[in-house]
């Protein structure tokens, strides 16, 4: 079937819901847990016995077009509402009708309490347009700093749309559960592309990555350096912001999903150790923290202030690193992070047995099969007291927070784009723990929780991985930021599809305009980069989970 019937006039979108027995189905009588809560049209497809794709549609466009006008320091939320209320006055004085204060609440979670954040938000309109003239009007007298908004994307009363697509595999099913990515870690593929290559049945966006985007401030080069942890066969291609959830498919006792961290060390001929602070990345910058070392973050008030805690789509950075590349990196290593693109770098170049065969103070090539050390600051200083013929011993440990190894001979890791969703049957999220709560918070946790970021208060597309208590994973993909056909879920929402769905544990993925699902080489969902688009576009991702017939 042509992925414009599935998307556009797709028959399994109007039909009846099936009676098909799977237990990871929404149980009899569970109630939709968005909008009106009304019962979905549904549809259901099986793709080969064992696995299943559905689709659910439900609610219809309900909300306007309007200009949120930003805070003196470019903040679009206080937690003062007296701020708020001057602000919008300051709005009315100037002529503006319409204006008001709209309340942003978000809720309390296992390690962030409870917060309501004010926004102002200027004028309803039915199109984009309109919006888009109110703006250009208010930065003529003054209000510089604003975006056109579909109040979708924060109304907690929106009636959507919503379209929920999910693919369930029984743990009986004659297929593989794998990671894959492009032709290297370092660069990036549509999902369409890598669903090719692994000729997969369906698949979806897996970890979020370094984006090449005005959005990014800090990108490094690389468009599709996994942010985070991301394995292949077992093999770590990218170490994990530390105490992060991680979705591990095929893990030693089954699929998991469960915060992890890992340590990476080499010990030279004469049985020193040395860390290894980071896997296929540019030295001296961490994208989303997390790391070992002298990681710090810059402030414009403190100072650089030390963290190893994770802090999600954040940049720390180490002028002190050892960073290991494989093949998989590429060609040649990449040149250090621009903070540090005067200081020496010592390359240690080495055979697939870790032997040394010579050392360079230069990136280069690397060598098939074979590894390179990279060094920066005290981290160069100790490769240099390696020599040709020297054998480093390398030791990496991958675990959960209890200290329990999850590797396994098939293991496909992903990093977590989310908090924890569901754990354990219940709605659970933790966002502090996946560096997503304000930036000022320090782990573990107070009990009383961090203070919380906006993170948890706005719709967006998602990319969801849920495993029932049978052990059937879902890969759920909710469309957004599309007024017509589906606005997307918050966070929260996002758990309740999750739970509504049938998951025990569930986490998220990559979202927004990487959230992707193709099924026998067509294009299943609607990727949607932002909400004033009018077509779908597919975006090029770090890497996708592949579902494979068997042979």
């Amino acid at each position: 079937m042509s992925a414009a019937l599935l998307v556009a006039a797709s028959p399994l979108l109007a039909t009846t819901a099936t009676a098909e027995p799977v237990p990871d189905h929404p149980a009899l009588g569970a109630v939709f847990p968005l909008g009106d809560h009304s019962t979905p049209k549904t549809g259901y497809k099986e793709l080969t016995p064992g696995v299943t794709y559905r689709v659910f549609n439900q609610g219809a466009a309900s909300d306007v077009w309007t200009v949120w006008v930003r805070f003196d320091d470019g903040q679009e939320v206080t937690t003062a509402e007296s701020a708020a209320t001057t602000h919008a006055e300051k709005l009315r004085a100037a002529a503006f009708g319409g204006v008001r204060v709209v309340p942003v609440n978000s809720p309390a979670t296992a390690d962030t309490y409870a917060q309501t954040f004010y926004g102002v938000h200027v004028g309803s309109y039915t199109t984009a347009a309109e919006a888009k003239a109110l703006q250009t009007e208010l930065k003529a007298k003054g209000f510089i700093d604003s975006r056109v908004l579909y109040t979708a994307e924060t109304a907690p009363d929106s009636r959507g749309p919503w379209q929920i697509r999910v693919i369930t595999v029984r743990p009986d099913a004659k297929v593989d559960l794998r990671a894959e990515h492009g032709a290297n870690v370092s660069g990036s593929e549509t999902v369409r592309q890598l669903s090719a290559a692994a000729g997969a049945l369906a698949a979806v966006n897996g970890t979020e990555f370094d984006i090449e985007s005005t959005n990014n401030t800090h990108f490094m080069g690389y468009e599709g350096v996994p942010q985070g942890l991301y394995m292949k066969n077992n093999v770590l291609l990218g170490a994990p912001n530390n105490g992060r959830t991680a979705l591990l498919l095929n893990a030693a006792g089954g699929h998991r999903i469960t915060e992890v961290k890992s340590r990476t060390w080499i010990t030279a001929p004469d049985g020193s150790t040395r860390d290894v602070d980071g896997i296929n990345r540019v030295a001296g910058q961490i994208l989303g923290c997390g790391g070992v070392g002298d990681d710090f973050r810059k402030t414009a008030s403190l100072g650089n202030v030390p963290r190893l805690d994770p802090w999600r789509n954040g940049t720390c950075y180490d002028p002190n690193e050892i960073v290991v590349f494989r093949p998989e990196w590429g060609a040649d290593t990449p040149a250090p992070a621009e903070e540090w693109g005067d200081a020496p770098v010592t390359e240690v170049v080495m055979n697939g047995n870790w032997d040394v065969l010579y050392l360079r103070d230069a990136p280069g090539p690397i060598p098939a099969g074979g590894r390179v050390l990279q060094g920066i600051g005290k981290g160069g200083e100790w490769l240099q007291a390696l020599k040709t013929g020297d054998r480093v011993t390398p030791h990496t440990s991958v675990t959960d927070m209890a200290g329990t190894p999850v590797t396994a001979s098939a293991l496909a890791a992903f990093g977590a784009g989310t908090p924890a969703l569901m754990r354990n049957g219940q709605v659970w999220l933790n966002p502090a723990a996946n560096g997503m709560a304000h930036v000022a918070c320090a782990l573990p946790a107070p009990a009383a929780g961090c203070r919380p970021s906006g993170i948890l208060t706005a719709r967006h597309p998602r990319t969801l991985a849920g495993i029932s208590a049978e052990g059937h994973l879902m890969l759920v993909t909710i469309d957004g930021r599309n007024p017509q056909a589906s606005v997307g879920v918050t966070l929260p929402e996002a758990a309740r599809v999750m739970e509504w769905l049938g998951a025990r544990d569930a986490v998220g993925l990559g979202s927004g305009g990487d959230t992707t699902l193709m099924v026998e080489n067509s294009l299943y969902n609607r990727p949607w980069d932002q909400w004033e688009d009018t077509a779908a576009r597919e975006r090029a991702v770090s890497n996708a989970v592949v579902v494979v017939k068997r042979p």
